[in-house]
């Protein structure tokens, strides 16, 4: 019966009734509406208690934009997000106890993401999503600081978010233009990344998300350099061909750094950050060694092998692996799901996957594992890309197509110098893992994040999401904990559908995604990376479909 009344009441009308009345009162506001000018407010998630995590309020509002903005939603919507994060930070007060008067949405970072905190359709239809806390005194409500914070403050924060500056606004969105239509240009380039001339890689500090002040503009090598025609211009820059790339030099130059940019170009940035011109494709993953990861059924045949024991590695299951062999697993179940370039850094890499030193043989006696520089080529030929930081490995250099050589900061092309050093000793075939079909997974009862874990009943140990250094943003963390309830609906399927299915549901808005009506502390993820998540689960259940051909 409250939820009915709800639906129908006004957010003034229930805040009225419920003045002075003990906290839980609050609930009846659930499903409660109210238009306050061009918005529509609506009241979609209740706290419980004033100490809570915060209630969620959802506005709506048909907005008018020239049709340039429109056609690019996604870069309209980051650019009002930015504004309303900031917005909001002004217009929240304190206005009793625990989180009363808060109104807030997660902090964003420097690339344009999708986020559930403000989404835009290509009609104009505008959905903002807050979190709003409901004030209290002695934990009773205070009906009048409420009507004040959801019907005073939060539509004018709403209303100078999207009071926009046009110029600014269309910066913004060229900057969206630009990178969307360097990538589209990529595969007909034969490039898997870009790095623009100009661009400022550096950042201010470790996990900081600002340009380094003063540091070294990027400047492709004349070799290197390439030519990308858009409909803004022809933009200058190195490109990282298809094949095999090798990132080398001494400590403190630069190789880390770039590769850095190379990862996160998956995303577009925001102009100033200095990285708004590297792009990359979106199919590329970061992989590193995990020790004591778990892994399911997973074909590292190519890679580990004669195990003690004659144990075979076609179908490798474990709950603690090695750095070997979670990176071979990494790098498997990144191509199985749809990856066509593989990063990788030697700091955080098994060393003993990436090379082997064939001086070594007559004392070992026994190999073990085919190391990636024996495969890369063989790799490259079955459509997956490296790129690969080494401080100097011969047996890497000497698998490269391209060798490129950072000194303060400023690239290199030193192919034909390594080629004249190194000669290729040893090649071996690469064989493509076989699509895994997901059969079971945990049923996981409340998951949550904790820091930048996992945790859930049914979960035998926290899960460490920022394993994967492609993730940006808490709210990455956010979605992929509410997708880690949702899991029964992929079983059955592909890993590489999985990927499909989410990605196609991404694109239809936040609620398709997560079956409900979401909060605003939700950011994008790609397909891949909720892959990523799912094979990292102790206790999946897979079983492998027929195995790719390997001509």
């Amino acid at each position: 019966m409250v939820a009915s009344r709800a639906r129908s009441a006004s957010i003034s009308g229930v805040l009225r009734r419920i003045d002075g009345r003990g906290y839980k009162a609050y609930r009846m506001l659930l499903g409660a509406s109210e238009r306050v000018g061009r918005l529509r407010l609506s009241v979609v998630r209740v706290q419980g208690d004033p100490f809570a995590p915060p209630s969620v309020v959802k506005a709506t509002a048909r907005l008018e934009l020239p049709g340039w903005a429109l056609r690019h939603p996604v870069a309209v919507a980051d650019y009002i997000y930015r504004r309303l994060y900031r917005a909001l930070q002004r217009h929240s007060a304190r206005l009793g106890e625990g989180r009363s008067g808060f109104l807030g949405v997660p902090r964003p970072g420097p690339v344009m993401l999708r986020r559930s905190g403000v989404e835009l359709d290509k009609s104009g239809l505008l959905v903002v999503r807050v979190w709003a806390g409901l004030p209290s005194r002695r934990r009773r409500v205070l009906g009048d600081a409420a009507e004040e914070l959801l019907l005073e403050r939060l539509p004018r924060a709403v209303e100078d978010a999207i009071r926009v500056d046009e110029s600014s606004l269309r910066r913004h969105v060229d900057a969206w233009r630009l990178q969307e239509e360097v990538r589209s240009r990529l595969p007909g380039l034969g490039l898997v990344s870009f790095i623009g001339d100009g661009s400022i890689l550096p950042r201010r500090c470790g996990g900081c998300d600002d340009p380094l002040p003063g540091a070294v503009p990027f400047e492709s090598p004349p070799s290197l350099r390439v030519e990308v025609e858009t409909s803004l211009g022809i933009v200058t820059g190195m490109g990282i061909r298809r094949g095999v790339t090798v990132i080398a030099g001494t400590a403190f130059h630069g190789k880390t750094t770039l590769l850095e940019a190379i990862q996160y170009g998956v995303y577009n940035h925001v102009p100033g950050d200095g990285r708004e011109r590297v792009v990359t494709i979106r199919e590329a993953v970061k992989v590193h060694a995990e020790d004591g990861r778990s892994i399911a059924c997973v074909d590292v045949s190519t890679f580990v092998h004669s195990l003690p024991g004659g144990r075979d590695t076609r179908c490798f299951t474990t709950r603690d692996a090695s750095g070997a062999t979670s990176m071979a697993a990494a790098i498997q179940e990144a191509v199985e799901a749809g990856a066509k370039l593989i990063l990788i850094d030697e700091d955080t890499s098994a060393t003993n996957l990436l090379f082997y030193d064939e001086r070594a043989a007559p004392l070992l006696r026994r190999k073990t594992v085919t190391t990636i520089a024996e495969q890369a080529a063989s790799m490259a030929s079955k459509g997956v890309s490296l790129v690969i930081v080494s401080s100097g490995s011969m047996p890497l250099i000497a698998s490269a197509d391209t060798v490129i050589v950072m000194e303060d900061y400023i690239p290199r092309d030193a192919t034909d110098e390594a080629r004249r050093l190194a000669s290729r000793t040893s090649y071996a075939g690469y064989s493509l893992p076989a699509d895994r079909v997901l059969v079971d997974v945990p049923r996981l009862a409340k998951p949550r994040l904790r820091g930048s874990w996992l945790v859930a009943k049914g979960l035998e140990e926290p899960l460490n999401l920022e394993s994967n250094e492609q993730l940006v943003e808490e709210g990455q963390l956010r979605l992929l904990v509410a997708l880690a309830s949702r899991l029964e609906s992929v079983k059955g399927m592909l890993m590489r559908d999985i990927v499909r299915r989410i990605d196609q549901d991404a694109g239809e808005g936040f609620q398709r995604l997560t079956g409900g009506e979401p909060g605003p502390g939700y950011a994008e993820v790609r397909g891949i990376d909720v892959v990523y998540m799912v094979n990292r689960i102790p206790g999946i259940r897979v079983h492998q479909a027929q195995k790719h051909v390997n001509e």
